[in-house]
């Protein structure tokens, strides 16, 4: 018996997705881990689109995994600035910079 919390992160992304943002990541999700699927949730929770998840997912839960630092952190620690593209712009270097 399997001594870890089962909160299968597979099945909470494909109910948060609408059905045509889940069929462009639902393979590679398929064979990725929940620690890692975690990562994913997290990264789509804070508001990021499902192409910059599937791209950075696995670096930010490699990141993380060794570090005291919640996913909340690395993921919103951020100041808006209105005439970027992206208006966002991370005042330290960010988990997905560091590939």
């Amino acid at each position: 018996m399997e001594n870890r919390t089962d909160l299968k992160y597979y099945d909470k992304i494909k109910s948060l997705l609408r059905p045509e943002q889940f069929n462009i990541a639902k393979e590679e999700l398929f064979h990725a881990g929940d620690e890692s699927l975690e990562a994913f949730w997290n990264i789509i929770v804070a508001g990021y689109p499902v192409d910059f998840a599937l791209e950075n997912y696995t670096q930010l839960y490699d990141y993380l995994k060794d570090k005291p630092i919640k996913y909340t952190d690395a993921l919103t620690t951020y100041v808006e600035y209105p005439g970027l593209k992206e208006g966002i712009y991370f005042t330290k270097t960010q988990w997905f910079e560091l590939n």
